[in-house]
């Protein structure tokens, strides 16, 4: 292993400090040098509480959602800091800092464009390499915290939609936390693909007629080819192919054993994450829930309290014990 920190630089967030580090780490991802050099170097920021020692300190990590930049987080660490609880954020791979755009809009289409411009496909066999390097980066962040901050080895790992996928994948995968907190998301994968990508596009977007698309669109609409490969992603993680069903969690659910637990939290609106699934997923883990929230969608409330509100109430009642 190769991993430079560099840091730490002082932040502050609501009158809360904290510490931001430079991890970076060369990883072939695409084996196009300045393209995997980029993917390779990320932030991770880290806030203690200031009333608790730190050998009783427990320890979140949280990751975003798909190409959603770590500040997204943000609204999590005076609950958890309050609470005693230490929060590590830090961006995946194509989000925030760590993505070839730096447009930091979570848009998918944008943040991979610039490997559709070269003739790089943002495909299964990528999309693998994110998700074991993502897990990766979790175990590298724990065992720095631990080992800077002296603080306790109990880890809780939370996400957010495409973030509840990456967690849950180093949850089950490889053994990393003790609880997994997911919010608007789940952690099996082809379900949840399934939702945000149902509909005849993305079959289509896979078919010969979306080779054909992608071909006159190179020529007549370039800007919109990232679109169709994020289509024809969708498709084969709906159809698991080889690459797919190795980042898939509940390919490795067998591993999750008592005391660890699962806990996620979706809107009874949410146009992406299909409930039944997320209740059947919590369901497959041997301690396991799904709670229903009227009136949220994905990130956005209909009525009542807001996203964030439900979060911190999630986060506080999943954490009282710790």
């Amino acid at each position: 292993m190769n991993l430079n920190i560099y840091g730490a630089d002082s932040i502050n967030y609501e009158g809360i400090k904290g510490d931001r580090y430079w991890f970076h780490e060369p990883y072939n991802y695409t084996g196009v040098a300045d393209i995997d050099e980029r993917l390779s170097g990320f932030p991770v920021v880290v806030f203690l509480p200031d009333h608790r020692s730190p050998q009783d300190t427990p320890l979140i990590i949280g990751l975003q959602g798909m190409c959603a930049p770590y500040q997204w987080n943000h609204f999590i660490i005076p609950t958890l800091t309050q609470m005693g609880i230490a929060v590590a954020l830090f961006d995946a791979p194509f989000a925030g800092e760590r993505s070839l755009v730096r447009t930091f809009t979570a848009l998918a289409e944008n943040e991979i464009k610039p490997l559709i411009d070269r003739g790089i496909a943002f495909d299964t066999q990528l999309l693998a390499k994110v998700f074991q390097q993502t897990a990766l980066d979790v175990t590298k962040i724990q065992n720095f915290c631990h080992e800077k901050y002296n603080i306790s080895e109990r880890l809780g790992l939370f996400g957010v939609s495409m973030g509840v996928l990456f967690s849950s994948y180093a949850f089950t995968a490889y053994g990393v936390g003790d609880r997994l907190l997911g919010t608007i998301g789940h952690a099996d994968l082809p379900s949840f693909a399934n939702s945000w990508g149902r509909g005849i596009l993305t079959d289509l977007a896979a078919s010969p007629v979306g080779n054909l698309a992608e071909i006159l669109l190179g020529k007549l609409q370039p800007q919109l080819k990232p679109m169709v490969q994020m289509l024809r992603l969708a498709n084969n993680l709906k159809y698991p192919d080889q690459y797919a069903n190795l980042f898939n969690p509940m390919s490795y659910i067998e591993k999750v054993e008592l005391p660890r637990k699962a806990r996620f939290l979706v809107g009874a609106d949410d146009p992406l994450v299909n409930i039944k699934n997320a209740q059947a997923c919590a369901k497959s883990f041997p301690d396991g829930d799904c709670y229903v929230v009227p009136g949220l969608g994905h990130g956005k409330s209909k009525f009542g309290l807001t996203f964030a509100d439900h979060v911190r109430y999630f986060l506080g009642t999943q954490l009282r014990d710790w």
